[in-house]
């Protein structure tokens, strides 16, 4: 079994041990003293002896413990564990995946919730949305029914709605730190069949029902509320319940509209347009901040706002067909723009209005003043990168 040996080759003596002598049968009478190569033929010999069952049970394991080894995975583990101390003792990530499989399994299938939040966010399986700061979290027994009832009737799926709620700590683009609450909703998804061998010759049809599995990140600090989840109207209606539901935010959402930030309409070198009434004479990206889907890396594509040649084409001419922005490979999470506007009252100089939106809630249109707040708004929502979602 692959994953057995490549499991031997990084993990400690110790927790192989600890792992193993937990099995059903447990694996007995094993020199752990032994040298590498021995260890595993013993061990691939002893699982030789397991039930089929038994097996892919093992393979279960190991690939759940396998996937939380990764530089995303261990972030997850880190900001999921009680004994924090413990898991920075250990020796390598698979040991450190193993400790928390075995010792705080609790932590370690938050672990993987976190992990699942974090490798989609800002990807295209992803929403941010801003409500007000300082919005108390619900979490008592009549609140979180009626968010159950409000999921249950969004997508004509099955009734079985079950919500996972814990607090978690979570890295900001800016390289800071934020306390965040974590929301994972799973619902029972329509009937599904599929074949199995029945026996050793007879084929049956089985019925099964998968389930849907959506996140939600919420930071009350700044009112930044995320969603996961795998279309952008599901995205929009989850976090619409949610605000309603655990944010109680009814009446106050007609005056003050969830809103969701979109910098994927920069990608595309579309035109930015705008009224000649408002005066404005020109409209340039200068920045797009990317993040590679793979988590592997971070690009920062920068031209001035008076280059002849703009990010678009700037991208294209060095990195030709190997651009980021039509690669399909990343994704933005951050955006800056500048408008210029005409001289006004005899004077010389232009005035510039630049605005940075950094994903998922950060906008510093909030700092200008109300024209230049107003300005802004009208094109962001115009050019698709500020949407009301409205109930």
């Amino acid at each position: 079994m692959p994953i057995i040996r490549q499991f031997v080759r990084h993990a400690s003596v110790e927790i192989m041990r600890d792992y193993f002598s937990r099995k059903r049968p447990p694996v007995d009478g094993v020199d752990w003293t032994q040298d590498r190569s021995t260890l595993l033929h013993t061990l691939t010999q002893w699982v030789d002896t397991f039930t089929p069952e038994e097996r892919v049970r093992l393979r279960v394991d190991m690939e759940r413990v396998q996937q939380m080894s990764d530089e995303v995975g261990q972030a997850a583990l880190l900001g999921a564990v009680r004994d924090v101390t413990k898991l920075k003792s250990l020796p390598s990530a698979q040991d450190r995946s193993l400790w928390t499989y075995l010792h705080e399994s609790e932590s370690f299938r938050h672990a993987e919730d976190i992990r699942y939040a974090d490798q989609y966010r800002h990807g295209r399986n992803w929403s941010g949305y801003q409500v007000e700061t300082g919005l108390r979290l619900r979490s008592d027994e009549m609140s979180l029914e009626v968010f159950k009832d409000r999921v249950r009737s969004l997508f004509g799926l099955g009734e079985k709605v079950k919500v996972d709620m814990f607090q978690r700590v979570l890295a900001a683009e800016d390289g800071g730190q934020s306390q965040v609450f974590q929301i994972m909703v799973y619902q029972e998804g329509l009937p599904d069949s599929y074949l199995e061998f029945e026996g050793e010759n007879d084929i049956v049809s089985r019925i099964r029902r998968p389930i849907s599995e959506h996140a939600i990140i919420y930071c009350e600090s700044n009112g930044a509320v995320e969603v996961v989840a795998a279309k952008a109207e599901r995205r929009d209606a989850i976090a619409r319940a949610f605000t309603e539901a655990l944010l109680a935010r009814g009446v106050e959402a007609e005056r003050t509209p969830l809103r969701r930030y979109d910098l994927e309409p920069l990608m595309a070198n579309q035109t930015l347009t705008w009224d000649a009434s408002d005066g404005i004479e020109s409209v340039h990206l200068v920045m797009l901040k990317l993040k590679d889907l793979a988590g592997l890396g971070r690009l920062q594509i920068e031209t001035p706002a008076k280059s002849i040649m703009g990010l678009h084409e700037y991208a294209q001419e060095y990195f030709s067909e190997h651009s980021p922005l039509t690669s399909g490979g990343f994704v933005p999470t951050q955006a800056k723009l500048v408008i210029r506007f005409h001289p006004d009252n005899g004077s010389a100089r232009s005035k510039t209005l630049p605005v940075r939106i950094t994903l998922p809630n950060g906008c510093d249109l909030r700092s200008r003043t109300d024209k230049e707040r107003l300005i802004g708004e009208k094109y962001l929502k115009r050019w698709g990168l500020l949407n009301d979602i409205h109930g």
